[in-house]
């Protein structure tokens, strides 16, 4: 009792001297900056003294944060999956057989100022000739022939057809009407599907973060409610001393930050290692699919947002029990 006593007088700060005139708002804000350094300190010093608790705490807290964490980077990687498929998606424009090549030139000329509409590419009908010459395998039955069969062909590439698949459906209902169009050919439904998809998964991972938010508020919640029974005669000597709420409360909420931070951090890594452990077979399916696509990580920003939300929800943790338990902690 002694001790806590001690502990107590040393943890209340001393009224500072006057000087002549007052403290200037400069040495105020100086010396509030200096207490919260020292209380923040103080509250990691703490923390150590019981390693092995603070280790379990934090790999809980990890874990739980690098689930939602690790689901948005694969809903990222989804996203740009899905935005190099929609790169890649046409919108093909079979024009009458009895247009020639100038009126598909023009009439794509014109699609191109379409709002809807990124880029056009014309395929004439000696360049659809020789195509199908190299790739049916019928070459010299075509070259046979003594005409050209073949219409002028028009590629049309939507604008964010994944994100606004009904657009498209417009975007095709139109072209079908033009009076140069004999056959407008387009596949929908896997835009449809992918977008169906996206949202699921986006929804999803906004139902788990709140979810796991939830999980680490408790976690940490309890960790201060264990530490503040630990203490609970020190608070008193603490109250005895005319010391405040807002005073007492300050390194418990420290604690709080402490644990969301170096948690956010370690969830940070288990994601990277992840990343790290798929990344072989991502490569192998690059070089067996011809492709280039690498995984995303966090970004800067993203990391930040990490940080900042566990952060919130340690102080959020430490404050909620806080508010609870101190008002019945009364000096007798």
């Amino acid at each position: 009792m002694r001790r806590q006593r001690r502990r107590a007088q040393r943890r209340v700060a001393p009224p500072a001297p006057r000087r002549h005139g007052g403290p200037t708002l400069v040495d105020r804000l100086q010396s509030y900056l200096v207490s919260h350094v020292q209380t923040a300190k103080e509250a990691l010093r703490r923390m150590r003294r019981t390693p092995f608790a603070m280790a379990l705490t934090l790999l809980v807290i990890a874990a739980t944060l690098a689930l939602p964490t690790s689901f948005h980077v694969l809903v990222k990687n989804l996203r740009m999956v899905g935005g190099d498929l929609e790169a890649t998606n046409e919108i093909s424009l079979y024009l009458k057989p009895d247009l020639s090549n100038d009126a598909g030139r023009k009439l794509a000329d014109r699609l191109k100022s379409h709002a809807q509409i990124a880029e056009t590419r014309l395929v004439t009908k000696e360049a659809g000739i020789e195509q199908l010459k190299t790739y049916s395998g019928f070459g010299e039955a075509l070259s046979a022939l003594n005409f050209n069969p073949l219409p002028v062909v028009i590629g049309l590439r939507p604008k964010d057809s994944l994100a606004q698949p009904e657009q498209v459906e417009r975007l095709v209902a139109e072209l079908k009407a033009l009076p140069e169009v004999d056959l407008v050919q387009s596949d929908i439904q896997w835009m449809h599907r992918l977008h169906a998809m996206l949202q699921v998964a986006e929804r999803s991972f906004g139902v788990l973060g709140a979810l796991l938010g939830a999980a680490v508020v408790f976690v940490i919640g309890n960790t201060i409610r264990l530490e503040l029974y630990g203490r609970r005669e020190e608070i008193v000597v603490q109250k005895l001393l005319g010391a405040t709420d807002r005073f007492i409360r300050r390194p418990f909420l420290y604690t709080g930050f402490w644990y969301g931070f170096l948690g956010s951090i370690g969830a940070w890594i288990v994601v990277g290692v992840m990343l790290l452990i798929v990344r072989a077979p991502i490569r192998q399916l690059n070089v067996l699919y011809g492709s280039d696509f690498s995984l995303a990580f966090l970004g800067f920003r993203e990391s930040l947002l990490l940080i900042g939300i566990a952060c919130f929800l340690g102080i959020a943790g430490a404050f909620a029990v806080l508010i609870q338990h101190l008002r019945d902690v009364r000096p007798e």
